[in-house]
């Protein structure tokens, strides 16, 4: 059995947990529905191609970084926060032009222009006379109250990352041709550096394996004692995760086929078989 391995570092990433909002959590490893979006980026794909794949990897340490978090209240307060015209009305954009900012905790108002800092004095002009003559035209729809808040990212530094993939020829084929058009996983910032991509064969052990990374592995091959712990007991410790893979549109919404696999390292194999193989090099656990 042949397969496409890639090794990769990044030098910091962020792989968000879906459900983490004011601090935004990372997956120790990206999940696969972020490594298969990727792949199918850099070649260009604009439908899906099946694949199964394997994730290991490790990272040297874990830090925050702040960011600046933006949110439109639901109704324009005239006493805080930053007044703000949507041009196109869609909140799904973060387009947006600044009109006047209130400056104090408490006691302002855009309408009678108490203690602001104007950004724009023609849209202010424009929200005032709306505000005041004509209150159910829609461009005053537009305007829109904005607030901000300090929120933060767990960032993991100095990545290493292992993904062997299996698929059809031809799409293994385009992966390895346009590998160099991975440019993140991740954040769109979280840039990676190429190590290696090249096919490499399934082969047999005689001896006990143990992993050289992390990485997430199927609840059943835990369960069967297909792979195992240090200990003697076949007890493997880890983090359970409900990973997305792949989806299907359903009625003009997306839904994902999740996974179920425990994020572990240490493990060990004491032989190959169809759900655990080995390349000579690394234990694989393709889902």
């Amino acid at each position: 059995m042949e397969l496409l391995r890639i090794k990769l570092t990044q030098s910091k990433a962020h792989y968000r947990k879906e459900e983490s909002i004011d601090n935004r959590m990372t997956y120790p490893l990206p999940p696969y529905s972020t490594v298969i979006g990727a792949l199918h980026k850099a070649c260009s794909y604009s439908e899906y191609h099946p694949m199964d794949i394997s994730i290991q990897g490790r990272y040297k340490s874990l830090s925050r970084e702040a960011f600046t978090d933006h949110l439109y209240l639901n109704s324009v307060m005239d006493d805080r926060g930053i007044l703000v015209k949507v041009p196109h009305e869609n909140l799904h954009s973060k387009g947006f032009v600044k009109v006047a900012e209130a400056t104090k905790a408490q006691g302002n108002s855009f309408k009678n222009e108490i203690t602001i800092f104007v950004y724009n004095r023609e849209l202010l002009d424009e929200y005032k006379n709306l505000k005041e003559n004509d209150p159910k035209n829609n461009e005053l729809n537009k305007y829109k109250s904005l607030v901000t808040s300090l929120k933060y990212y767990e960032v993991l530094n100095e990545v290493e990352l292992v993904f062997h993939i299996s698929s059809d020829v031809e799409t293994l084929e385009d992966i390895k041709k346009n590998i160099y058009n991975l440019k993140s996983i991740g954040r769109s910032e979280d840039f990676v550096d190429i190590e290696e991509c090249e096919f490499v064969h399934v082969k047999d052990i005689d001896n006990e394996i143990e992993s050289q990374y992390s990485g997430y592995l199927k609840i059943e091959n835990i369960r069967n004692d297909n792979v195992f712990s240090r200990t003697d007991t076949h007890d493997i410790g880890g983090t359970l995760y409900f990973l997305n893979k792949d989806y299907t549109i359903v009625k003009n919404q997306r839904i994902f086929n999740k996974k179920k696999v425990v994020y572990s390292s240490k493990y060990k194999i004491e032989e190959v078989s169809e759900e655990i193989l080995y390349d000579g090099e690394y234990i694989i656990d393709l889902v």
